[in-house]
């Protein structure tokens, strides 16, 4: 240690120089600061500098990198590669998962602190919330992946709980329309709700008649209606983006870009809430709020008044009006392929395993073909 007398813009002043001691990478950590009143106060503050960087707790101490993560810390850095490669609806159903399912218990948790025993704990309790509790769980197993690939843990503790069966979805409520009650509803629709809401009645019959998401409905612009040959072009979605907001989007996958043949009524349905809207350029969209797009809850808010006002499609939602367009059409006769082109699904066994109820209803009518052979 060093001390001097210097000469400074508001006088003389004292000055301490020396090293208070070795950095982790094994350099000595040099020190040099002036203004001390006097030889006494540069030396006390010199000393105590020596013993506080000695316990790792002085200013001049180098911080050693960080090597283990909070769940909360690891979750932010893996969101920042994450949101990058998917949809903003797609993110912000995983940011309300990480909020709800998964900060809340583990956010401020350090990654190597997680036990099978905890996590097995916290696995049990979220299954007996909520159905689909095996994709909250996903997550929180990607983010222990991460923390072993960057070394923060050996082993990912999932390799040591047990999964339980995810409980399977009880309800009383029907999965879709039979044929009568979907006569019901229509003859509703057509003769009482149409003289209510023009516009709710063509979006709810027109989902009715082909099938189409809701997402798929509500980004329809009227560039998309081919009112002379009677077709109808998906080329696009409205996305539920962060914020509660919307945005447009591609369709959920390349098949469900489509092109759909109308019936002659739904068409005239649609031709007269042409002559209603007041939003009739191209660029417009067929159903709308002063010219923006409709919030995708509005057509299941609609489809619930309409069971309440009239008694008919009691417990239906909007994905269930398209299940019941794939059922009534399999029940027709229609063939699967064409089912599963018509609703924009990926590949059959989507159509299938989503409308199993029709295809065990054909299974159990099958062992009568043969038995009617010889009666």
């Amino acid at each position: 240690m060093q001390l001097k007398e210097v000469q400074t813009k508001k006088g003389k002043a004292w000055e301490v120089v020396g090293y208070l001691g070795l950095q982790p990478n094994g350099k000595r950590k040099r020190v040099q600061k002036r203004g001390f009143t006097s030889r006494r106060e540069a030396t006390a503050w010199f000393n105590n500098e020596v013993t506080l960087f000695s316990n790792g707790q002085s200013q001049y101490n180098e911080k050693t990198p960080k090597t283990v993560f909070t769940v909360r810390e690891l979750y932010e850095m893996w969101l920042e590669t994450y949101q990058n490669t998917v949809e903003e609806s797609t993110l912000n159903k995983t940011l309300r998962i990480f909020r709800l399912y998964i900060l809340p218990d583990w956010g401020n948790v350090l990654v190597n602190d997680i036990t099978p025993i905890s996590l097995q704990k916290y696995i049990n309790t979220l299954q007996k919330k909520i159905i689909y509790y095996r994709k909250a769980v996903g997550y929180l197993r990607r983010l222990l992946d991460m923390a072993v690939k960057l070394g923060m843990i050996d082993a990912n503790p999932f390799s040591k709980v047990d999964m339980p069966r995810q409980r399977k979805h009880q309800s009383s409520l029907p999965k879709f329309l039979d044929v009568e009650e979907f006569k019901k509803f229509i003859e509703v629709l057509d003769g009482q709700y149409c003289h209510v809401n023009r516009q709710a009645y063509t979006l709810l019959r027109l989902v009715a008649f082909t099938g189409m998401r809701t997402e798929e409905v509500l980004a329809l612009q009227w560039k998309h209606v081919d009112f002379k040959n009677n077709y109808i072009s998906i080329e696009q979605a409205l996305g539920r983006g962060i914020g509660g907001g919307t945005y447009i989007k591609v369709p959920k996958s390349e098949t469900s870009r489509r092109t759909l043949k109308i019936d002659h009524n739904m068409m005239r349905s649609l031709a007269r809430w042409y002559e209603f809207s007041n939003y009739i350029k191209k660029v417009d969209f067929v159903f709308n709020n002063q010219g923006k797009p409709l919030q995708i809850l509005r057509p299941n808010k609609w489809l619930h008044e309409v069971s309440k006002r009239y008694g008919v499609a009691v417990g239906l939602s909007m994905h269930k009006l398209r299940h019941t367009w794939a059922t009534l059409a399999l029940d027709r006769g229609a063939t699967v392929k064409q089912v599963q082109t018509y609703l924009g699904h990926a590949d059959a066994s989507i159509t299938l395993n989503i409308y199993s109820d029709i295809t065990k209803r054909a299974s159990d009518d099958t062992p009568e073909i043969l038995a009617g052979l010889i009666e």
